[in-house]
């Protein structure tokens, strides 16, 4: 299309060819199958509310009644219910909380992990390495882009599934994209003796709520879709219960306070007076007659006039919100009024409100010093090691076994483009690689030098009862060893068998390098790296 009639400059842009990221955009589309969300025909969906006999599936109760539990009589209504719970502004602030403590640009922006496993690190060359490397930034940068993971980790605590359909170029030898399939709408193939996944089925009904019924089922390939689930299996492997799972009754108990208390709140909020008018010894019909009086001389009685539709409060002048003059007689009695104060406390009721908070954040697993620190009761997070805040270690594994599940999508996106771009079976096993998502505390690493520390001290005050060259020796002035190196290193130190054998290794071929170091200096006629004033006392 020439556009020169609008832009005389026009026609020189669209010699140009399209940005590379454009580019894979493009063919992804091109050369995808599966429909995602995105191409969903919301209009005709919202035209179709109360008509058609079409109900709102994340409502599968009696607006008037108050229900507890819910059940779900399918996929696209589970989903939609635990879409409206993220809604909630407390299950919104936990779920920031998990996305926030799983991902967690390093200080190179980096989102992401990778390494080989650590029993075959040595099978592959620093050139094997760093080819793999890069085609795994690439699916990262490129493909899946960094700065959408938080967001589809977020999606995916949400609706307990995300399944990726893996969109290849044109020439079919390079992954460039990935579709986002509607989780309610995909059916996972398992094989019937084993939890291998046969392949994938898309019922495109469940996109379609509003219009006709005559869509094709999709069916995938497994390696067409890369899929991972929350680790909560209901009935069976296709009913997957989500993150939030644990939360519903707690927040339906919430939402019900929360709505209790506001209508209450707003029918108890006006304060009240009460007239005490003084009768003396009238009798009681002539009493609640000058009672009425009284009433109808101090009250301001609004009306509307009908032809000119104002306000009208000429017939009484003397308003109840007005000041008021009563007399009294010599012995103190006459009219009083008191004001009746208004149900504004809410100490006990709120403290039902925090009760059900708790329970919600609980059912999270989101620890109370993280969400609640300035508030009432609550603590102060401290993102340090502490052995006694049980909570937040219990946050931290949760979030560990999380994010490394997560990541097994991304393993499962890399492996399909290795495997088109012509790499060995060598390197298409999943379990050679460490693929991991950047956390936003180094919780581990925190742990074992919180623990090295403590190994270190012990070390320095028990070291003096292992075996040495001089106090094993008969008649020695020197206490007796009493651990064996064996046994305080497994026992004491809590090293495992491995961990014993590698610094053997270790620490044998250090004290070659250094005696090889320190004879060639001598045969050089300098001093020893270890000699006073010379070298460094690690051996560096």
């Amino acid at each position: 299309m020439n556009l020169n009639f609008l832009n005389p400059f026009s026609s020189e842009f669209l010699k140009t060819s399209p940005e590379h990221s454009e580019q894979r955009a493009i063919e992804a589309a091109r050369n995808s199958y599966g429909k995602g969300e995105d191409t969903i025909d919301w209009n005709a969906i919202a035209g179709s509310y109360n008509n058609n006999g079409y109900v709102d599936p994340a409502t599968p109760y009696d607006q008037n009644n108050i229900v507890f539990e819910t059940l779900f009589t399918n996929k696209w209504q589970k989903i939609s219910w635990y879409r409206s719970m993220a809604m909630y502004p407390l299950v919104g602030k936990g779920l920031n909380i998990m996305a926030d403590e799983a991902v967690c640009p390093d200080a190179l922006g980096n989102v992401a992990m990778f390494d080989i496993e650590e029993p075959f690190k040595s099978k592959f060359t620093a050139t094997e390495f760093a080819a793999l490397k890069m085609e795994f930034d690439y699916i990262v940068d490129c493909v899946i882009g960094k700065e959408n993971i938080w967001d589809y980790y977020y999606k995916w605590l949400v609706d307990a599934e995300l399944f990726w359909e893996i969109c290849l170029n044109d020439a079919g030898d390079k992954v460039v994209g990935i579709n986002t399939l509607a989780p309610y709408a995909m059916l996972v193939i398992y094989d019937k003796d084993s939890d291998n996944i046969n392949g994938y089925i898309e019922n495109i009904n469940y996109l379609n709520q509003a219009q006709d019924k005559t869509s094709e089922i999709k069916k995938f390939l497994p390696n067409q879709v890369a899929y991972v689930r929350y680790p909560l299996i209901w009935t069976n492997r296709n009913d997957i219960r989500g993150h939030l799972e644990r939360s519903i009754r707690p927040l339906n108990q919430l939402r019900n306070i929360e709505d209790a208390l506001t209508v209450y709140r707003i029918t108890r909020a006006t304060e009240h007076r009460v007239f005490n008018i003084y009768t003396g010894r009238m009798p009681r019909t002539d009493a609640a007659a000058y009672v009425q009086e009284i009433r109808n001389k101090y009250r301001k009685n609004l009306t509307i006039d009908n032809t000119t539709g104002m306000v009208n409060a000429v017939k009484n002048t003397q308003a109840m919100t007005e000041d008021f003059f009563f007399q009294k007689d010599d012995s103190g009695n006459g009219s009083t009024v008191e004001t009746f104060a208004s149900g504004s406390t809410f100490d006990g009721q709120l403290q039902d409100v925090w009760m059900f908070q708790k329970q919600v954040m609980d059912g999270m697993f989101i620890p109370q010093a993280r969400w609640k620190s300035d508030e009432v009761g609550g603590a102060t997070y401290n993102p340090g090691i502490d052995q006694a805040n049980h909570e937040e270690v219990s946050f931290q594994r949760v979030n560990r076994r999380l994010r490394r599940r997560f990541a097994d999508i991304i393993k499962q996106v890399y492996l399909v483009h290795l495997r088109v771009r012509g790499y060995k079976e060598k390197f298409l096993d999943k379990a050679l690689y460490n693929i991991d998502l950047h956390p936003a505390t180094d919780f581990e690493r925190m742990r074992d030098l919180n623990l090295a520390e403590k190994r270190g001290s012990v070390i320095g005050t028990l070291s003096q009862f292992l075996p040495t060259s001089s106090n094993i020796k008969p008649g020695a002035e020197e206490l007796a060893p009493i651990f064996s190196k064996q046994f305080f290193m497994e026992k004491i130190l809590g090293m495992s068998t491995q961990d014993i054998l590698l610094n053997n290794k270790m620490l044998e071929s250090e004290i070659k390098q250094m005696r090889e170091e320190a004879e060639a200096a001598q045969a050089e006629g300098g001093e020893s790296p270890d000699a006073e004033g010379g070298g460094s006392d690690l051996g560096f």
